[in-house]
C-alpha cells in the first residue's frame, strides 16, 4: 500500500513525483473539489435572536464528481493520506473539503491517523522532506477564514444582484464587495479627471556654456526671483522675465558635490510583482499569476501568493554565495539584507517570492556570464516558454539584487546667479535669478549592474526630484566663475490631473488602501471588466456608462458597505479570524443583519434608474423610427426605438482619424470577447492589421 498525496494540479503533481520515491502516490484534484451551489444563495440563514446563524450547503463541483469518485477508491487502498495543497487560505479550504469529501470521520478533526497536512514554501526536495517530517492537523482558522470571505462574497453578490436588476432593467447584472470599490475608486479618479480645471505655470530653462566652450553647454532651470520663488503663471510674466535673462550677466555661485547611494528594492510580494510585470511587460495581472503558478508548481520559485518580504537565512546565503562567485566581493555587502514588511496584516512566517535555486538562470541572463562563470550556473527549461522565462528573469534579478551593495552616484548641484539691472544702470535696481543644474555620474554600480542601464524604468520611483531632465555629467566649474548665454528656453505648462488607473496603479492603490488580499488582486480586475463596468483603454481603465450607473445607485444607497474604510475594515477582521481572534459567523452577522433591513428598505423604496445612452440621428430600415443607443452585456449597439415591435438591431461602428497603414482603409474600434479594446482595419478579413494602442498604428 503506498502513500497517497493529493495536490491541486497535475503540473505541481509532476514536480513532485521527481522527489519522492515508490511509496508515494500523487493525485491532483484539479482544483476545489466542494463548492456552494452556482444557482440559488446555497446559505441557510437562521435567525437567533438579535443574531444571524449561517450554515453553508456545500456539494461537490458538478465537474469534480468523477474525479472525487476516483480520490475516494484510490484512498482506500493507501496507507496514509497526504494532504499536501496550497499553505493560503484557499489551498486549506481545499484541504479541508478534501478530507470532507473522503473521509468517514464526520468529526473532522483529523483524528483519523491516516490523514496528515503538510505544507511547503517552495517544490523542492529538502522542503519536501521538511514537511513530511513535521506533519500538521488542518488549520481551520484558514479555513474559517475562506469560508467568512465565500460566504460574506455570496450574500452581497445573491442579494444585491435582484436588487440591481429591478432597479437597473439589466438582468445579468451583479454587484460584488471588493469588486464594486474598485469601480468605485475608477470611477472617482474619472470625475477628478472630467471636473479638473487646468492651470497654466511656465518653465525657464537657460542653455549656459563655459566662456569659450560652447559644445560643453549644459541646462539650469530658473529657481528663484530675488529670494523668491519662481512661480510663473502666464506668458506676459514668463516673456518679462526671458528678456531679462537674455541679457543678464552669469557666474557661478557655489557648486555642491556629493555622493548618493540607491539601494536595491525588497524583494518581490505578489502586487509588487503583478505591478513590475504590467508596467514592464503590460500584462495583465491574471497573466502574471499564470506564469508564476506556473513557476512554483515547477518548483522554480516560492509560493507566489504572499504579501511578506521576508527571506529564508538559507536563501539569503544562497544569494551571498553566488554574487561572491560572480560578482567578487565590492558588490557583496558586509552583512545581510533584511526588509521589513510594508503590510500591516502580511505573514512573516511566509517568504518573499524568490528563486529557489540561483543558479537557475534565464537564458538573457545567461549571455551576460563569461565561460568560467557558467560552470555552475544550471539553463531555465526551455518548454516553459517566452512568458516564464521573462516572469522568472524578473523575479531572478530583483532578489539577487536585494542582497547585492547600494550603487553609488556622484551628484553635482551648481547654483548660477544671473544679475539684471534695469535699463541697463548700474546704478539702478538690480534683479536677480538663481538658476540650478543639476547632474550625476555614477561611481559604483553595485546592484544595478544586473541591469545593464543606470535609468531602468522598474526604479523611477527612487529617483531625485530634479529640476530638469539633464542628468548628465555637468563640466567642471568653480564659485565665482563666469558663464556665457547660449539660449533662453521658455515653456508653458498646464497641471494634469491625476492619470487613469492602470492594472499596475489600481493594484497599488488597493494595497495601500488595505482592499482585498494577494490572492484576490487578479480576480477583481477581471471581473471588473468581465461585468463591462469598466474597460481597458491603452492601459488604463475607463469606467462605462453601466459602471457609472451601478456606482452611483450602490453608493446612493448603500454608502457605508461600499465604503472604502468599510471594505478595509471587513479584510482586517477576515485577518482576524485566520489569526483565531474573531468567529466567522459573528463577524458576518454583525455585517448582515443592518445590510439586510437596509436590501429590503431599498428595494420598496428606490426609484428605476434610467440610464440615457443617447440617440442618434440614423432612422430604422425596417420601419423608420428612430435608432437609439442600448446597452447589452456584449457592450453598446443600436435598436429601433420602436421595440418590442419592431426588433432592428445594428453594431455601433466607431471609426478614428488614423487609415489602415496596410489597405488604408478606415481603422475601426473594436472590442476583444472580454471587453478589451483595439483598433482593427475595416476591411477585416482581408485586411487583418490591427493594434492595441494609436501610437502603434505606423
Amino acid at each position: 500500500m503506498k502513500n497517497l498525496v493529493i495536490v491541486e494540479s497535475p503540473t505541481k503533481a509532476r514536480t513532485l513525483s521527481k522527489f519522492l520515491g515508490r511509496d508515494y502516490r500523487i493525485e491532483a484534484t484539479m482544483g476545489h473539489v466542494r463548492d456552494l451551489p452556482e444557482k440559488k444563495l446555497g446559505i441557510e440563514i437562521k435567525q437567533v435572536t438579535d443574531n444571524y446563524q449561517f450554515i453553508p450547503e456545500y456539494q461537490i463541483i458538478p465537474e469534480r464528481k468523477q474525479r472525487v469518485a476516483e480520490l475516494k477508491k484510490i484512498a482506500d487502498g493507501s496507507s496514509s493520506i497526504i494532504l499536501a495543497t496550497d499553505l493560503d487560505r484557499e489551498g486549506e479550504a481545499i484541504a479541508y473539503h478534501v478530507f470532507h469529501v473522503i473521509s468517514s470521520n464526520e468529526k473532522l478533526k483529523m483524528e483519523n491517523k491516516k490523514f496528515q497536512r503538510i505544507v511547503f514554501h517552495e517544490i523542492t526536495k529538502q522542503a519536501i522532506k521538511d514537511a513530511l517530517l513535521h506533519p500538521r492537523d488542518i488549520d481551520m482558522q484558514l479555513v474559517d477564514a475562506q469560508q467568512g470571505r465565500r460566504i460574506l462574497d455570496r450574500l452581497v453578490g445573491y442579494k444585491l444582484s435582484p436588487l440591481l436588476w429591478n432597479k437597473l432593467g439589466k438582468r445579468w447584472l451583479s454587484a460584488g464587495r471588493v469588486q464594486s470599490v474598485a469601480v468605485r475608486l475608477i470611477v472617482e479618479r474619472e470625475r477628478e479627471i472630467e471636473s479638473f480645471k487646468p492651470q497654466e505655470y511656465w518653465l525657464i530653462d537657460v542653455e549656459l556654456a563655459k566662456i569659450s566652450e560652447k559644445d560643453q553647454s549644459f541646462l539650469a532651470r530658473l529657481v528663484q526671483i530675488d529670494g523668491e520663488k519662481a512661480e510663473l503663471k502666464n506668458r506676459q510674466e514668463a516673456e518679462e522675465i526671458v528678456n531679462n535673462l537674455k541679457t543678464a550677466s552669469y557666474k557661478v555661485s557655489n557648486v555642491e558635490i556629493k555622493d548618493a547611494l540607491r539601494f536595491p528594492l525588497p524583494p518581490f510580494t505578489t502586487s509588487t510583482l503583478q505591478q513590475m510585470a504590467s508596467t514592464r511587460f503590460g500584462w495583465s495581472a491574471k497573466r502574471v499569476m499564470k506564469g508564476a503558478q506556473t513557476l512554483y508548481e515547477e518548483g522554480l520559485i516560492t509560493y507566489h501568493r504572499t504579501d511578506s518580504t521576508n527571506i529564508a537565512l538559507e536563501a539569503i546565503k544562497m544569494a551571498r554565495d553566488y554574487i561572491n562567485s560572480i560578482y567578487g566581493t565590492p558588490f557583496l555587502p558586509a552583512k545581510p539584507k533584511f526588509y521589513k514588511t510594508a503590510s500591516k496584516v502580511a505573514q512573516e512566517a511566509h517568504e518573499a517570492i524568490r528563486p529557489t535555486d540561483i543558479r537557475i538562470l534565464g537564458d538573457y541572463d545567461i549571455k551576460k556570464l563569461n565561460n568560467d562563470q557558467k560552470k555552475n550556473i544550471k539553463i531555465f527549461p526551455e518548454d516553459l516558454g517566452r512568458d516564464a522565462q521573462l516572469l522568472y528573469s524578473l523575479i531572478w534579478k530583483r532578489f539577487l539584487a536585494c542582497q547585492m551593495k547600494e550603487a553609488v552616484f556622484e551628484q553635482t548641484t551648481i547654483h548660477i546667479l544671473a544679475e539684471k539691472y534695469i535699463n541697463n544702470d548700474p546704478a539702478g535696481h538690480q534683479i536677480v535669478y538663481l538658476l540650478r543644474a543639476t547632474g550625476e555620474r555614477i561611481k559604483f554600480d553595485g546592484w544595478l549592474t544586473l541591469y545593464g542601464k543606470i535609468q531602468d524604468s522598474e526604479f523611477s520611483n527612487q529617483n531625485n526630484n530634479r529640476e530638469n531632465n539633464d542628468t548628465k555629467q555637468l563640466p567642471s566649474l568653480v564659485s565665482d566663475e563666469l558663464l556665457q548665454l547660449i539660449q533662453v528656453l521658455p515653456q508653458q505648462k498646464f497641471t494634469q490631473p491625476l492619470p487613469r488607473f492602470t492594472e499596475a496603479t489600481l493594484i497599488k492603490a488597493l494595497e495601500e488602501k488595505g482592499i482585498g488580499r494577494p490572492s484576490t488582486y487578479a480576480p477583481i480586475i477581471s471581473t471588473i471588466q468581465d461585468r463591462k463596468y469598466v474597460e481597458k483603454i491603452e492601459r488604463k481603465f475607463h469606467p462605462t456608462d453601466l459602471g457609472f450607473a451601478v456606482n452611483d445607485f450602490l453608493i446612493k444607497y448603500f454608502p457605508d458597505v461600499f465604503a472604502v474604510s468599510f471594505t478595509a475594515k471587513m479584510e482586517d477582521e477576515l485577518d482576524e479570524i485566520a489569526n483565531g481572534h474573531l468567529k466567522w459567523n459573528q463577524v458576518i452577522s454583525d455585517f448582515y443583519a443592518p445590510f439586510y433591513s437596509k436590501l429590503d428598505l431599498v428595494f420598496k423604496q428606490a426609484d428605476r434608474v434610467k440610464m440615457d445612452l443617447g440617440t442618434t440621428n440614423e432612422k430604422c430600415p425596417q420601419c423608420g423610427s428612430q435608432l437609439v443607443i442600448r446597452l447589452s452585456k456584449y457592450g453598446k449597439f443600436l435598436a429601433c426605438l420602436a421595440y418590442p415591435k419592431c426588433k432592428f438591431t445594428k453594431n455601433i461602428v466607431e471609426k478614428i482619424e488614423i487609415k489602415c497603414p496596410r489597405c488604408n482603409a478606415d481603422m475601426l474600434i473594436k472590442r476583444t470577447r472580454r471587453g478589451k479594446q483595439f483598433y482593427g482595419c475595416s476591411n477585416y478579413p482581408k485586411c487583418t492589421f490591427a493594434a492595441w494602442k494609436k501610437e502603434d498604428i505606423k
